[in-house]
């Protein structure tokens, strides 16, 4: 499996507790890049198989997994 890269978002209700969640995403193996703290956002990437270890953490809203983009052909 490869490496996945995304942006996830932190609920606003759990942007005082920001670092506890990106804490947490480290622990579950995210490799973090961005630290966007204030639009509650953590950028980087994480292994596939280990992607779903994320949507359980308390406080997360939601994971939005890069989307490459094509140039004009």
């Amino acid at each position: 499996m490869g490496l996945i890269n995304l942006t996830l978002l932190v609920r606003e209700d759990w942007r005082d507790r920001y670092p506890v969640v990106l804490e947490r995403c480290r622990q579950a193996g995210l490799n973090v890049e961005r630290e966007l703290t204030t639009v509650g956002a953590i950028a980087g990437n994480i292994e596939e198989d280990r992607l779903s270890a994320l949507k359980d953490i308390e406080g997360v809203s939601a994971i939005e997994p890069e989307r490459l983009s094509r140039g004009l052909e």
